[in-house]
């Protein structure tokens, strides 16, 4: 074999070696992406978790009369939540309250909404 025709071979498996690293390294960083946007999405989710149980742990705070409908929003670290807060009196049964805390926020995938329901009863003292 002659000195020209295996420096051919030579670059032409180089040639294979970086189109098949190319491609590696394009799968992985669509991997990557998707990772790093799965994870933000998993973040804004738990906050918006936390402000649902927040929201009813300060209604829980109230005497049961004060226990009313009401709204908010409110922003952490650059995204807004709306919290939306239900209350259904003597639901589902007298001197019981059905409160459903929804919580709203738009990311870049689209809209979420995470949805918390309670049921607080009168305690007699």
């Amino acid at each position: 074999m002659s000195c020209r025709s295996q420096r051919g071979s030579t670059l032409l498996e180089s040639l294979v070696a970086l189109a098949l690293f190319g491609v590696a390294s394009a799968a992985i960083g669509t991997l990557f992406t998707q990772h790093i946007r799965a994870q933000s999405s998993n973040v804004t989710q738990t906050t918006a978790i936390g402000i649902a149980e927040r929201e009813l742990e300060d209604l829980r705070s109230l005497d049961y009369a004060d226990i009313a409908s009401r709204s908010s929003t409110t922003t952490v670290a650059s995204m807004t939540y709306t919290l939306t807060t239900t209350v259904s009196t003597d639901v589902p049964a007298a001197n019981m309250k059905s409160i459903t805390t929804a919580v709203t926020w738009t990311e870049p995938n689209g809209a979420r909404n995470f949805t918390l329901n309670a049921i607080y009863t009168a305690v007699k003292r």
